[in-house]
C-alpha cells in the first residue's frame, strides 16, 4: 500500500506546471490558494492560473467583510493579471449595510483593475443582498450599484453574466461600441436608462448564442412605438438559447430571437399584434425551435404552436387564463402532427374542469411520448387521471403522468 502511494505521488509531481495550473483553474481561488501549503512546488503555482474565481463569498459582519476585501486585494496584487481571461465574483451580503455602504465601491475598483489590464474573455458579477426588514434600514440605501463602464469597452469578452447593477453614463450609440466576440449574455436584476440603450446593447452582439434576461428594467418608459420601429429589423442570427422572465419584453422584437432552438418566455403579449384573437401575422416563424417553455393564454399557445414547425418539447405554466368553449381547430399545428414528443403542463387547476389544453394536445399529437401534468390538489388526482385516460389519443404509445 505504501509503495502504491509513493508511485501516485511521483506521478502527480511529474506533471508540468501548465497542466497543474489548468487543474487548479477549476477550483475556486480560495481553494486554489490553499494548495500552496502542500509543498514548495505548489507555493506559487496558483498564481499562474488564468481564472480568478470568487464564487463562494458571504459577508455577514465586519469581520467577514474585512476578510473578503483582504483576500481579493491580495490575490489581485499577487496574480499576474495579464494572464487572466476569466473573472468570477459572486458575493452574498447578509445585511444591506455591507453591500450599499461598504463594499460596492470595492467591487467597482476590482472590476476596473481586471478589465483594464487584461484581454478578458469571461466575466461574471453577481451581487446578492439579503433585503430583510429592519427598523434601522434606510430605504435610501437600497439602490443598484452603477456598473463599471469599462466593461462595455472590452472587445474580447465571450461571456458576460451580470446580476444586480444599473447601467448609466455610457453611450451605446457611440462609434466603435460592440461585443464582436460575445456568445453568452445573462442579465439579472439589471436596470437600463432607456429601452433604446438595451436594444443597442443587443444589436452590438452579432454572434450572440445564449441570451438570458431575468428582471431587466428600464428607468424611463417613453416613445416605445418609436423604439420598436427603429429596431424592428434587429437580428441575432446565431442565437440558439433564449430565456426571458419578468423582463422588458414590451420593447424586444420577437423576430430578434426567432432563430432560437430553446426558448423560454413568461408572456407573449409583447406588442399589439400579439393580443388574443388577432391574426398570426405578428408572431414570427421559429424554424429551429425544438424546446419551448411558455406562460400564456390558451389562444396564444395555439398560435405559437402554428409558428414552431419542429417543436419537440413544450412546457406550459399556470397563467393560461383563457379557455375557449370551442376546442376544435381545423388547422392542426404541424409540430403536433409530426414532431411533438414531450409535453409538461404545470398547475392544471385553472383549466381542469374542461381539460381543453391537454385534451387538444393528446387528440392531435401523433408521436407524443409523454405528457406530464402537475395539479393543485391531491384530492383531484384520481378524477383527473380517469378523465384524461378516456380522452382519444393520436399517439398509441403516449404515457400520461399526473402528479401534485
Amino acid at each position: 500500500m505504501q509503495r502504491w502511494r509513493i508511485c501516485e505521488e511521483d506521478k502527480i509531481s511529474r506533471l508540468p506546471d501548465e497542466i497543474l495550473s489548468h487543474i487548479l483553474s477549476f477550483l475556486t481561488t480560495k481553494k486554489a490558494v490553499r494548495t500552496s501549503l502542500l509543498s514548495k512546488r505548489w507555493t506559487d503555482l496558483w498564481q499562474s492560473c488564468d481564472t480568478i474565481d470568487f464564487t463562494d463569498i458571504q459577508v455577514h459582519c465586519n469581520r467577514t467583510n474585512r476578510r473578503c476585501n483582504k483576500l481579493v486585494e491580495s490575490v489581485l496584487a499577487t496574480t499576474d493579471s495579464r494572464n487572466i481571461n476569466t473573472f468570477l465574483l459572486e458575493i452574498l451580503y447578509g445585511h444591506p449595510h455591507f453591500a450599499y455602504k461598504v463594499s460596492f465601491r470595492n467591487v467597482v475598483k476590482w472590476v476596473n483593475k481586471i478589465v483594464l489590464q487584461n484581454e478578458l474573455k469571461n466575466l461574471c458579477l453577481h451581487l446578492d443582498v439579503d433585503e430583510y426588514d429592519d427598523e434601522d434600514n434606510n430605504e435610501d440605501e437600497h439602490f443598484l450599484p452603477k456598473l463599471p463602464n469599462c466593461i462595455f469597452t472590452c472587445k474580447t469578452l465571450v461571456s458576460l453574466d451580470l446580476r444586480r447593477f444599473r447601467v448609466k453614463g455610457f453611450s451605446f450609440s457611440s462609434d466603435g461600441f460592440g461585443f464582436p466576440s460575445l456568445k453568452t449574455l445573462h442579465l439579472g436584476d439589471v436596470e437600463f436608462p432607456k429601452g433604446r440603450d438595451f436594444l443597442l446593447l443587443l444589436s452590438g452582439c452579432p454572434i450572440l448564442e445564449d441570451l438570458k434576461l431575468f428582471q431587466v428594467y428600464l428607468e424611463c418608459w417613453f416613445n416605445e412605438s418609436v423604439i420598436l420601429k427603429e429596431f424592428e429589423s434587429l437580428s441575432l442570427p446565431k442565437l440558439t438559447r433564449t430565456y426571458i422572465i419578468e423582463s422588458l419584453c414590451d420593447i424586444l422584437p420577437l423576430k430578434a430571437v426567432a432563430t432560437s432552438k430553446s426558448l423560454c418566455l413568461d408572456r407573449l403579449q409583447f406588442h399589439e399584434p400579439f393580443k388574443v384573437n388577432q391574426a398570426f401575422d405578428g408572431i414570427p416563424i421559429f424554424p429551429n425551435l425544438t424546446h419551448l417553455k411558455l406562460t400564456e393564454s390558451w389562444d396564444l399557445v395555439v398560435q405559437v404552436l402554428h409558428h414552431c414547425p419542429k417543436l419537440q418539447n413544450i412546457e406550459l405554466y399556470e397563467a393560461m387564463y383563457v379557455a375557449r368553449e370551442n376546442e376544435d381547430n381545423d388547422l392542426v399545428p404541424q409540430c403536433l402532427s409530426s414532431h411533438l414528443r414531450n409535453c409538461i403542463i404545470h398547475d392544471l387547476g385553472r383549466l381542469h374542469r374542461k381539460f381543453i389544453l391537454p385534451m387538444y394536445i393528446l387528440k392531435n399529437a401523433r408521436i407524443l411520448q409523454t405528457m406530464k401534468i402537475k395539479i393543485w390538489y391531491r384530492s383531484e388526482l384520481s378524477e383527473i387521471e380517469r378523465k384524461l385516460s378516456l380522452c382519444p389519443k393520436a399517439s398509441a404509445t403516449c404515457q400520461l403522468f399526473v402528479h401534485v
